[in-house]
């Protein structure tokens, strides 16, 4: 069987590296400069960024839960690899 090393420390600055990617992910607003614009192109032109910027908010979501999971699972490695090397 072959072997797997895992360098936790190194695993963990990456994830504390994606963590802050992300928190640093977001869609900047438009200026509200169409006012009282009623043209069809405006209304389906923020009704569309409207819809990007909640699948940029999902995506987020997704990313974030990703890299707890992906934590979580490193430490769960990490102390059976601990466990494993102290009997």
């Amino acid at each position: 069987m072959g072997q797997i090393k895992l360098n936790y420390q190194t695993v963990m600055d990456k994830l504390d590296e994606v963590s802050q990617a992300v928190e640093a992910l977001a869609m900047k607003k438009a200026a509200d400069k169409a006012g009282e614009n009623s043209l069809e192109f405006v209304t389906k032109w923020t009704a569309r960024e409207r819809e990007v910027s909640e699948m940029v908010s999902s995506f987020k979501e997704a990313l974030i839960k990703n890299v707890q999971d992906t934590r979580s699972n490193v430490k769960t490695l990490k102390e059976q690899d601990e466990a494993m090397a102290a009997k």
